[in-house]
C-alpha cells in the first residue's frame, strides 16, 4: 500500500499518529525519479523519513527495485540510499529516547526477484551484499550518535 510515494504522503497526512517504516527502494522507482534527485522529491521523501520509526533498506535505481550495490554504474544509487538513511536516522534520533536503537531490516531478495545472468544466476553474492550494507549503515548510525552527543555538549554538530 504504501510503494506509492504519494499515496503514502496522503495516507501519513490522513493518520498523522502512523509510524512509518518506508520501503525507499519503491519511493524511487516508482515515479523513476532522476539523477540527481530534484529538491522537490527530495522534500518528499524526507517528509516520509520525519515519521520513519524503523528503517528498511536495500538499493534501488529509477528503474530496478534492487541493483548490484557493488557495480559501478550503481554508485550514484548507493550514495543516494547512503544519504536518505543518514537523514532518515537524524530524523529519528530527535523524537526517539536517547538510548533507542531503530530496527533495521536489510532486504535483497534471490533469483527470480533480483537481477540474473542469461543463465538465470544472481549476479552478485545477496548475503555479501547485505552484510555490506548493515556495515555501512552501522557506521552511519554510529556517526548520527557521535554528531547527536556533540550537538548536545557543544551546542553544534563537530
Amino acid at each position: 500500500m504504501t510503494t506509492d510515494l504519494l499515496f503514502t504522503l496522503d495516507l501519513m497526512d490522513a493518520v498523522p499518529e502512523m509510524r512509518m517504516l518506508p520501503d525507499l527502494s519503491h519511493v524511487l522507482v516508482g515515479p523513476e525519479f532522476w539523477f540527481p534527485v530534484s529538491d522537490q522529491d527530495e522534500a518528499l521523501v524526507q517528509q516520509v523519513l520525519d515519521r520513519t520509526w524503523a528503517f528498511h533498506d536495500r538499493i534501488a535505481s529509477r528503474e530496478q527495485i534492487q541493483v548490484e550495490i557493488t557495480f559501478p554504474q550503481h554508485k550514484v544509487w548507493r550514495g543516494l540510499f547512503l544519504r536518505w538513511s543518514e537523514y532518515g536516522f537524524r530524523s529519528w534520533r530527535k523524537r526517539a529516547g536517547a538510548d533507542a536503537f531503530p530496527s533495521f531490516a536489510c532486504e535483497l531478495g534471490p533469483r527470480p526477484y533480483a537481477i540474473t545472468d542469461r543463465e538465470g544466476n544472481d549476479t552478485t553474492d545477496r548475503w555479501e551484499e547485505a552484510l555490506l550494507i548493515k556495515s555501512l549503515v552501522r557506521e552511519l548510525f554510529a556517526r548520527t550518535a557521535a554528531d547527536s552527543q556533540a550537538t548536545l555538549e557543544h551546542g553544534s554538530v563537530a
